[in-house]
């Protein structure tokens, strides 16, 4: 996606909080242990914890009272104190259920280490309870190790019947990049039921299998319940969404009912602006999981590196892995204050950037996955954006403004955004000019690609290849007699399903050649055996496109409707390579037809592309940085005057503009 995502929920999938279920302490009566539980319930649990501390200290270690006390902290709002107390209770019988809160009290401190030790008490005490799997399952996943929850998740599917059990059980076999298995869990209860709620969730594995039979009869249910209005019902999740559907307004309702549904509303946290006049530097802080070796560091690394650090200060929150790659060590090596909030929860994170006291919090990821969208939900900062992640609306009212450019976000589509629009010249999209220029990828032979054929690429993932973008593909293969289309391989039910589509489209299956996933250094060197790349029409190549263009390879696309299916345009744009760009389907066959037939034309287009590379503003990093550095000012500006936050149009450094010209 906007820097390499997949569709996966943005974050979380949802267990349940597990509530207790009382037994009869055996030395207290009924009737005792009903009028505290009743207390604990009604909101007297202080009254019901000065009953129960005196019994407890005659029997410490009695279960049924340990339990009692938990739920009277828990109830009461000491839920850390609660944490001790039930797994007290746990360790001295009181059952599977007290492991199973006090895991989810863990989750909710970010505590994983510790949620999974009580979590695994939990089951072995019961092996079959499908809460404490579904539990289990959820919380491997949402701590990116999905590879931990196989056995429980493929345990849950055998022992329930339980839509969202499965639903949470299938996502994490498509995590582990077990597509057709997780589709497969789907097919066998979703149409035996009439719970709107999975539709949303079937969809995130379906997309990638390119059995598309399958997926539009998900997407047309979709559509149905969306054009009744009732777009809080089917769960959809905003990132899969706009992979399908380029209609602006469903996209913004589908995501604003997905921020409803898993945001916090809480208060916000008190922030002072600076005021206009303050001399100090403009300290902007950017919050991410993706500080690593990951698509938004292969197109921010040059930025960070590039801030004017007599002007502004870099603050980074980071939840990140760290995978002690080089992007990481120049992530670490390009910013003043980095901050690990790995271990807090959201208002402890919100906290702890409020204290820093900044001028503009970007949030990098929006609904991607893994990202901290709930942080925001605090306003740990006066000003509030979006960018690069996820592109669309966050559909949040939490964000002030969100970064763009002419093209991804025009005019028209502004009514789309719960944000107003900052739209930066030429591309929205940061690029490294400091990345390796592509090495040597050996011979085509090597790659398992004929030596004299003409070869089109598309890499992007699988579940961006829709049905229409692959007949605009096929047209282009008969188009050009002998040519072979490189894709990228994502699985057997994927490679399968596009060759019996290509087959039933009167091209060879041959013709289709998968290539494995590779280093990024690696990919861009093999990307020059190609002669030209097809785009993905609904959703664009992304990152996908800024690497071909890299590498020195023509990028062909058309026209899109809403930000994803605009991006290559825009970047083709800031590359002056407006040739490239079809109105539809057919021109973009005319365009790469040409491109196939004409070698000379396909050789001066390379050329071409070499040229540029260095000059274009697509790549221009220094000047894109101070581009974004103006749009940071404009922004900051009218918040320290006191102004609301309205659309804003930044012009080029290169035009004579620089943020002490502002005016308003």
């Amino acid at each position: 996606m906007g820097a390499g995502c997949v569709p996966v929920p943005a974050g979380t999938i949802v267990a349940k909080s597990a509530t207790v279920i009382m037994t009869t302490p055996a030395a207290s009566p009924a009737n005792l242990t009903e009028t505290l539980l009743h207390l604990i319930q009604n909101g007297q649990a202080t009254a019901a914890l000065e009953q129960i501390d005196p019994l407890l200290a005659q029997q410490p270690n009695h279960p049924g009272l340990l339990t009692l006390k938990a739920e009277a902290l828990r109830f009461s709002g000491r839920g850390r104190e609660a944490i001790d107390v039930y797994r007290r209770a746990g360790a001295v019988g009181g059952g599977a259920r007290n492991w199973l809160v006090a895991g989810h009290l863990l989750v909710a401190e970010r505590r994983i280490d510790e949620a999974l030790v009580v979590l695994h008490y939990a089951i072995a005490e019961d092996p079959g309870n499908e809460e404490i799997l579904n539990t289990l399952v959820t919380t491997l996943f949402n701590a990116q190790r999905a590879r931990d929850g196989l056995l429980f998740a493929r345990r849950l599917i055998g022992l329930s019947q339980n839509p969202t059990y499965l639903a949470n059980a299938a996502l994490l076999l498509q995590s582990n990049e077990l597509y057709e298995e997780a589709s497969d869990v789907f097919k066998r209860f979703i149409s035996n039921t009439s719970e709107p709620a999975t539709l949303g969730a079937a969809l995130v594995p379906a997309r990638f299998t390119c059995e598309w039979d399958w997926i539009e009869s998900l997407q047309n249910k979709l559509s149905a319940y969306y054009g009744r209005g009732e777009f809080d019902r089917t769960h959809e999740f905003p990132l899969t969404h706009i992979t399908w559907c380029t209609d602006e307004a469903f996209n913004l309702e589908v995501t604003r009912a997905y921020a409803d549904r898993m945001l916090p509303r809480p208060q916000p946290l008190h922030t002072a602006v600076r005021q206009a006049g303050d001399e100090g530097r403009i300290r902007i802080g950017y919050l991410s999981s993706d500080f690593c070796n990951h698509a938004t560091m292969h197109l921010m690394a040059g930025l960070l590196e590039s801030h004017d650090r007599t002007r502004y200060e870099i603050f980074a929150y980071d939840s990140s892995p760290n995978d002690g790659s080089h992007y990481r060590r120049r992530f670490l090596d390009s910013v003043e204050h980095h901050v690990d909030i790995t271990t807090l929860n959201d208002a402890g994170a919100a906290a702890r950037i409020a204290a820093d006291g900044l001028d503009i919090l970007f949030d990098l990821k929006g609904h991607t996955g893994w990202g901290r969208l709930g942080v925001m939900a605090y306003r740990p900062a006066p000003l509030q954006a979006a960018y690069l992640g996820f592109p669309g609306s966050t559909g949040t009212e939490f964000i002030d403004y969100l970064v763009g450019d002419r093209i991804v976000t025009p005019e028209s589509s502004a009514m789309y955004y719960t944000e107003k629009l900052c739209r930066l010249p030429h591309t929205y999209q940061c690029n490294d000019d400091k990345r390796a220029l592509a090495g040597k990828p050996g011979s085509r032979t090597t790659h398992g690609l004929p030596e004299h054929a003409v070869v089109f690429c598309a890499f992007n993932q699988s579940y961006k290849i829709d049905r229409g973008s692959f007949s605009v593909w096929m047209r282009v293969l008969q188009a050009v007699p002998g040519s072979v289309l490189w894709l990228l391989a994502q699985g057997a039910a994927a490679e399968r399903n596009l060759g019996q589509q290509a087959q039933a489209a009167g091209i060879a299956p041959e013709r289709l050649i998968f290539a494995p996933f590779a280093a990024p250094e690696q990919h861009l060197a093999r990307l020059q055996l190609a002669d030209a790349a097809l785009d993905a029409l609904v959703c664009n190549g992304h990152t996908t496109t800024s690497d071909m263009l890299w590498a020195g390879i023509p990028v062909v696309t058309a026209r899109g409707r809403h930000f994803a299916s605009r991006v290559s345009e825009s970047l083709l744009r800031a590359m002056d390579l407006h040739e490239l760009v079809g109105q539809d389907g057919d021109d973009m066959v005319r365009i790469a037809a040409r491109i196939g037939v004409d070698e000379a034309y396909r050789r001066s287009l390379r050329e071409e592309l070499t040229r540029r590379r260095r000059g274009a503003p697509l790549f221009d990093t220094r000047r894109f940085a101070r581009n974004f550095e103006s749009a940071v000012s404009m922004m900051v500006r009218r918040s320290r005057s006191g102004l609301p936050p309205t659309h804003l149009d930044v012009p080029d450094v290169l035009e004579g503009f620089t943020p002490d010209t502002l005016a308003y």
